[in-house]
């Protein structure tokens, strides 16, 4: 794990950076990026904790998948956003210190043609969250089984307790005082009409998800390709579980990879 100083959090980030295999023998080749956001229950060793980052090197190697950096940053029950208290910054440090780290350290292809983000669940979220409001970062957006959910007040009571537990120490306690309206992705969608598509989307799903989030990957990819924002919805055999999510992070990792722009 790196650690990337910032005053953002209340202390260093923490990032886990994935090289390709020809990244120590090609020093004068740069590679595209894919920031990686993880799930509520993971951290910042989720890819390589549950064999993600095994499992995409094989395929790098072996030509499967074209080669490019991933980046992972550590942002425990943080929804990848930024406090409404003001103590942790997420959004605002992957919308700026971490991507320019990351080119300062790292052999990357600079713009936005070559960076890409996606997340599961609680960083699906975040992944088109900070991609709808930050429209110029990224290229290419995916979410799997993204907690693409809705933020008032009333729709609270419907979550876990984890979840609420979550949104409120993120977003705000007070219900006079909090920060959902802002950070609900469907409030924020609402808010947007593209005339130019800003970057192209993929919503992936199982069609078993336990919160069911495939039905929710459904409506907001529709309203997302209202908005002119291109994309493509894939439901399809799986739970909300790593069982699912290790093999379909394969397809979102190539779908990335055919977007990027290359040297």
């Amino acid at each position: 794990m790196e650690r990337v100083k910032t005053s953002l959090l209340k202390s260093s980030a923490e990032v886990l950076v994935l090289l390709p295999p020809s990244y120590e023998r090609e020093t004068s080749r740069r590679y595209p990026v894919l920031y990686f956001l993880h799930d509520g229950y993971g951290d910042g060793r989720t890819l390589e904790r549950r064999g993600v980052a095994s499992d995409a090197i094989e395929r790098m190697r072996d030509g499967r998948l074209p080669e490019f950096l991933v980046v992972a940053l550590d942002g425990t029950g943080s929804w990848f956003s930024d406090f409404h208290d003001g103590s942790r910054k997420y959004e605002t440090l992957l919308a700026g210190e971490l991507p320019r780290w990351v080119e300062t350290h790292y052999r990357v292809i600079p713009g936005k043609k070559s960076r890409g983000v996606t997340g599961i669940s609680m960083g699906g979220y975040g992944a088109v969250k900070t991609a709808l409001k930050h429209p110029d970062l990224y290229a290419s957006v995916s979410a799997l089984s993204g907690a693409l959910i809705p933020f008032g007040q009333d729709d609270l009571a419907r979550y876990s307790f984890v979840a609420r537990y979550t949104l409120r120490r993120v977003f705000g306690r007070s219900a006079a005082d909090n920060s959902l309206d802002a950070n609900d992705v469907w409030n924020i969608l609402w808010g947007l009409r593209f005339e130019r598509p800003p970057f192209t989307v993929e919503l992936r799903a199982g069609t078993e998800d336990f919160y069911g989030l495939d039905g929710v990957a459904a409506q907001f990819g529709t309203l997302l390709n209202e908005r002119g924002v291109p994309t493509t919805i894939i439901l399809e055999p799986g739970g909300h579980d790593w069982r699912y999510w290790r093999r379909a992070m394969m397809d979102i990792l190539a779908w990335h990879g055919k977007r990027f722009e290359y040297d």
